[in-house]
């Protein structure tokens, strides 16, 4: 008994020793995940930098001021209760000792600047924004303009005027550029808030300038953040989020095989970015195979939801758009896409000229169905469903013109003399062929009485059906 015993012994060390070496060996490729536990107060960007690819950092409730953070492939970053990332900077104000009777503190002005502005927000394009109190304050181009709710940036002396001395409220200069950022794969972002980062337009709080491929974003809310809220490359995912009150954009994506399902996009572009440049709910470029599903988009200062530049198999489906300032859902200079099961309505509500402002836009743009959509025209203005053509060059799968659309089986409602359907064509080029109204019901508020259609000219019900529209519709009640 003793001999065996001794025998064995050495056979067991052996043993022993292979699962440490093997449990050293399988450590650095992540076979457990690591976790990184952070709290308000901690350096983010320094958690990430020292942990290895693919950890998941939990974030603890509580706000986390001015972080900046790039994170590496497969890393997740998932909040617990209310986690806020916040990218201002807390400034003081002391009464000008010159005698003006403003209020002035120091900050060190940002020099990037980019975009196009309406012209009665003519400062949009300066990234950063006061905020005193949670409430946004309004950019003047100098002191004089000063009045209550408004702020003056003097960018060459680094120093901000305000006209009240803010008391105990919390003055807020949005002061990083984003929360998120780099080219990293497969990240995941759960269960947060940004807010009140300086991003630039056409750049964005959450993914910078969508370098980063597959990331997934859920139960994100992102807020009063300069630029873009949300922007995601190839392979993305933004799922279950609130997207508000953003600069210029609620959301921004490019490349393939992105999805946009069951968010909230609302009240973007209070910057005052110019719409016809970019501005709005949201904006879809270069895209393949995008997936826009279940969304409420509405009350954007802009178009809802736009699909612009080279943008091939899109769906969009299942989405209520409403109350935006301009189209409604619009594909431009694109390809084929499917636009189906939407409830679209009261978007464009001012007076229209020409086709523009419609609920449902296919503009330059080739092999796009439209069906089953419920479509309701404001009173004050807007269009319905139409298709638009114009010069406006070649793409990559061919010329951008509308043609061999077809639009077909949507409910149509004009709540005024003001809201058409139809096709307009300035090109005089003869390329927009092949374009089909058909199985459509109107519902109109004068019974006819005015031209709600356009199919080159303004026509009557008896005159679109007489060019081959609409053999199956039924108007008008």
């Amino acid at each position: 008994m003793e001999r065996s015993a001794t025998r064995f012994r050495p056979v067991i060390r052996i043993s022993i020793l292979a699962c440490l070496v093997l449990s050293t060996t399988f450590e650095g490729i992540s076979s457990t995940p690591a976790t990184v536990t952070i709290s308000p107060g901690d350096n983010i960007e320094a958690a990430v930098e020292g942990a290895p690819e693919g950890t998941t950092f939990t974030l603890l409730a509580g706000t986390y001021r001015l972080q900046s953070v790039k994170p590496k492939n497969h890393d997740v970053f998932k909040g617990v209760g209310k986690v806020i990332l916040n990218g201002s900077q807390v400034l003081s104000f002391e009464l000008d000792p010159s005698g003006s009777g403003f209020w002035i503190g120091k900050a060190t002005a940002s020099t990037l600047t980019h975009g196009s502005c309406e012209s009665s927000h003519p400062l949009c394009k300066y990234s950063q924004d006061l905020f005193i109190g949670n409430q946004l304050q309004a950019p003047v181009a100098d002191r004089e303009s000063l009045k209550p709710g408004s702020w003056y940036f003097d960018r060459s002396n680094n120093e901000i005027y305000i006209p009240d001395n803010p008391g105990e409220r919390v003055a807020e200069l949005s002061s990083l550029r984003s929360a998120f950022y780099g080219d990293a794969q497969d990240v995941r972002i759960e269960s947060l808030t940004v807010e009140k980062y300086a991003s630039p337009a056409q750049t964005a709080a959450i993914g910078n300038d969508r370098s980063g491929t597959n990331w997934r974003v859920d139960h994100v809310e992102s807020r009063w953040n300069h630029g873009v809220g949300i922007g995601l490359g190839s392979g993305s995912e933004l799922t279950n989020s609130f997207i508000h009150h953003n600069g210029e954009l609620g959301i921004a994506m490019s490349g393939k095989n992105c999805k946009v399902v069951n968010n909230e996009l609302a009240w973007n572009n209070y910057a005052g970015f110019a719409v016809t440049w970019e501005a709005g709910g949201s904006k879809f470029v270069l895209t393949t195979n995008l997936l826009v599903q279940s969304n409420y988009v509405h009350d954007n200062n802009g178009p809802g939801l736009w699909t612009d530049i080279n943008n091939v198999g899109t769906i969009y489906e299942g989405n209520t758009v409403v109350n935006n300032q301009n189209v409604g859902i619009e594909h431009e200079i694109s390809y084929d896409a499917i636009i189906r099961n939407n409830i679209v309505k009261d978007n464009g509500n001012t007076s229209t000229n020409w086709l523009w402002n419609a609920q449902i836009d296919i503009q330059n743009s080739s092999n796009v169905e439209v069906y089953g959509n419920t479509v309701e025209v404001p009173a004050g203005g807007g269009n319905g469903i139409v298709i638009i053509n114009q010069d406006r060059g070649t793409g990559t799968l061919g010329p951008w013109v509308a043609a061999n659309n077809y639009v077909h089986d949507n409910t149509i409602k004009n709540l005024g003399d003001q809201g058409k359907s139809g096709m307009a064509d300035s090109s005089k080029g003869h390329l927009a062929v092949g374009n089909r109204f058909d199985h459509n019901h109107y519902i109109l508020h004068d019974n006819a009485i005015v031209r709600h259609w356009v199919w080159i000219d303004m026509v009557h019900w008896r005159d679109l059906q007489a060019v081959g529209q609409e053999a199956h519709g039924t108007c008008c009640n």
